[in-house]
């Protein structure tokens, strides 16, 4: 009898954690679609880079 009632607070406490992780991935799902509809910034421009002159010894 004892097994079971275990059994069964086990099986409930990871129906509870689904749950909570379908939730979850429901919110981060939409947030996704979200994210994909706002239009984004264009990316800044690179900066200028220094570079090494044929003149500079190695």
């Amino acid at each position: 009898m004892y097994l079971h009632v275990e059994r069964q607070a086990y099986t409930r406490e990871l129906e509870i954690k689904v749950s909570r992780l379908e939730e979850e991935n429901q919110r981060l799902r939409r947030q996704k679609e979200l994210e994909k509809a706002l239009p984004r910034p264009p990316p800044p421009k690179p900066r200028h880079l220094l570079r090494r002159i044929n003149s500079a010894p190695i």
